[in-house]
């Protein structure tokens, strides 16, 4: 009777350890979903990427997801790195005004996620399309940041702590905060005239953005308020 006993539990440990194996490795991964969204020709495939990622678009929640918080501004590009998985950033030397959270030095890079490569094989034929991540804004050197970062663990530079991670600050001392808006969709016909539709997930910033319209004063003012909570 031990014996039997003995077993199902072996049993039962074993098919709970494998299941938790499949859940980790699909709660780990990007969701990339695809489907058929038409039942009469030409059919429509549909490609959406959406990753794992903190959206916040206020002080508190910037701050609290930050190692390192600077003012500065943009130098010059430095190079397009592929980071691996279909996955490239741009990297820009970025000079230190102030570091406000975090000691970085004075000349640090920032690797800035720019696009994803999602892939289709409907209908026998393989095709691409390169979009914009959510966090990607190219930057304007001729104007001052506020950098809400983390130091990457695969270069020797920083990179967002969050999405989005950029203050962009104009002559008149306004702030606005930095998203992607562009080239965020495309739709290819392949051979079958079937089409496929890539899309990467886009953030509506009306809803969570806290931060655009004030002045620098009081933005700064309002970060070092949450630094000393933090």
């Amino acid at each position: 009777m031990v014996k039997k006993s003995t077993n199902k539990l072996i049993l039962f440990l074993t098919l709970f350890l494998a299941l938790g194996a499949t859940l980790f490795f699909l709660l780990k991964a990007e969701s990339i979903t695809g489907k058929k969204v038409q039942s009469s020709n030409p059919f429509t495939y549909e490609f959406e990427y959406t990753a794992d990622y903190d959206v916040n678009g206020d002080v508190k929640g910037l701050v609290a997801k930050s190692d390192y918080i600077v003012t500065g501004h943009y130098e010059k590009f430095v190079e397009n790195w592929e980071m691996g998985e279909n996955y490239h950033s741009e990297v820009y030397t970025f000079i230190v005004d102030k570091e406000l959270f975090g000691a970085t030095g004075k000349t640090i890079d920032v690797a800035i996620p720019h696009t994803v490569m999602l892939e289709s094989n409907e209908d026998g034929e393989h095709v691409e399309a390169e979009l914009n991540l959510p966090n990607y804004n190219k930057p304007d050197i001729n104007k001052e940041y506020v950098l809400f970062l983390k130091k990457l663990q695969t270069k020797e530079a920083y990179g967002p702590a969050s999405v989005p991670f950029q203050v962009e600050i104009d002559s008149k001392g306004k702030v606005e905060l930095k998203t992607n808006t562009e080239n965020t969709e495309v739709k290819k016909v392949i051979k079958s005239k079937n089409v496929v539709h890539f899309k990467t997930e886009t953030i509506d910033m009306s809803k969570v953005d806290k931060i655009s319209g004030k002045n620098k004063n009081d933005l700064l003012k309002e970060i070092n308020m949450e630094i000393k909570n933090k």
